[in-house]
């Protein structure tokens, strides 16, 4: 009885030791614990001081103008002077056109005639800053209390004016750059552009990526296209007062054509220039295309009808061989650098070379891009108004009440 009682002393302060290190482990435990969790509440608290204090300060890039400028890190307020990247900067904010607290007035009637007041609403809602071409408002653009301002980075004048409220002003290049101006490569420059001011790089790689996509494939179907069967072609620009205005060597239709492969018959004319009918006629393009409404007030059934005042279209080859063309309204007018721009040499290029685009299925393009890049789902009447601008813009007896829109470059 005495050994039991002695097995049982012994197994009970082994009990009791074992009771002592297994409350020392959960106390230990517990300490632990109690440090990891206040290391991670100290390491957010100070994330979260960090990231207020970087929306605080600001970075430098450096814009198209060459000028180095230091932008804020937290951008509300944004007010966009006459350069044409509307559309632009509603593609680098998917769908979105936030922060824009005003615009140039004369770019919201452009906006008014393009599925860019579907898909953004909210530009036709903010305040206009500058009225036609020549006005500037800086009262009212301070007014506005912007953090960054974008304007034409080769207008000097208009810098001037605009530096004068102390706000950075990021020039946008349009045209008369050090690098061509191809309207392909130019967007995507403005995207770039986007990025360094919103301090978000490599954003819009994949945008771009899959618009390198559309078209390398464009580009392959061309490149079957024999050079004796590519067709010469020219850009009716503007025709204003009977003088015909056509896109000539460095504008953006001539790189339009380069990528098309084509000839353009107004290669030796330097930049958007005024020839004289008799020099049209001489050209006699196998294809003539109609820059868009804002810039040119003829389409196609003008050309047909043969009803342009001073101009008689009837003989060339191209009025002939029902081979003229307008060009369309997506987000933007397509012979502009824009977001489109990869539809726009696939729209070009289906016109131009029918046969090697026979199974291409052009809507289907524009509605997957829309959707995937854009957030938003083009319905077939959207798609239909693309492709038949003037009705859907001016409708019958319009024209006449028409003012001409701006594009600046």
């Amino acid at each position: 009885m005495k050994e039991g009682l002695e097995k049982k002393m012994k197994n009970f302060k082994k009990l009791k030791v074992f009771i002592i290190m297994a409350s020392m482990l959960g106390l230990i435990l517990t300490g632990c614990a109690n440090k990891t969790e206040d290391k991670a509440n100290n390491s957010t608290k100070e994330e979260t001081k960090v990231a207020a204090e970087e929306k605080t300060g600001t970075h430098k890039i450096t814009d198209h103008a060459g000028r180095e400028l230091e932008i804020p890190d937290k951008i509300d307020r944004v007010v966009i002077d006459q350069v044409p990247i509307l559309s632009t900067y509603m593609a680098y904010n998917e769908g979105k056109a936030p922060y824009i607290v005003g615009y140039a007035g004369s770019l919201k009637q452009v906006i008014s005639n393009t599925v860019l007041q579907d898909i953004a609403p909210e530009l036709l809602d903010t305040t206009n800053t500058v009225q036609g071409q020549s006005d500037i408002n800086v009262e009212e653009i301070m007014k506005l209390k912007p953090d960054v301002i974008f304007y034409n980075a080769k207008n000097q004048d208009r810098y001037e004016k605009l530096a004068k409220t102390g706000v950075p002003c990021v020039g946008f290049v349009t045209m008369g750059a050090d690098s061509p101006a191809d309207p392909i490569n130019r967007y995507g420059e403005w995207l770039k552009l986007l990025e360094d001011v919103f301090d978000e790089k490599g954003k819009m790689d994949d945008f771009l990526g899959a618009g390198d996509d559309i078209v390398k494939d464009v580009e392959k179907r061309i490149a079957t296209v024999p050079e004796d069967k590519r067709p010469s072609a020219m850009i009716l620009w503007k025709y204003v007062e009977g003088t015909p205005i056509v896109a000539g060597k460095g504008t953006f239709g001539d790189f339009w054509l380069k990528r098309l492969g084509v000839k353009n018959v107004a290669q030796d004319a330097k930049g958007y220039a005024k020839v004289n009918v008799e020099e049209i006629y001489k050209w006699n393009p196998d294809i003539l295309y109609l820059d868009g409404p804002g810039l040119l007030d003829i389409k196609r059934s003008d050309v047909y009808n043969n009803s342009v005042e001073g101009f008689d279209f009837s003989n060339l080859k191209s009025v002939k061989d029902k081979r003229v063309y307008n060009s369309k309204l997506g987000m933007w007018n397509w012979l502009t650098p824009n977001p489109d721009a990869p539809l726009v040499l696939a729209w070009l290029a289906s016109e131009t070379y029918p046969e090697a685009f026979q199974d291409y299925d052009l809507n289907k393009l524009i509605k997957d891009y829309y959707l995937k890049w854009y957030n938003y789902e083009l319905s077939d009447e959207q798609i239909e108004d693309m492709f038949n601008i003037w009705q859907k813009t001016f409708g019958l007896g319009m024209m006449g009440d028409f003012i001409p829109i701006f594009i600046l470059f």
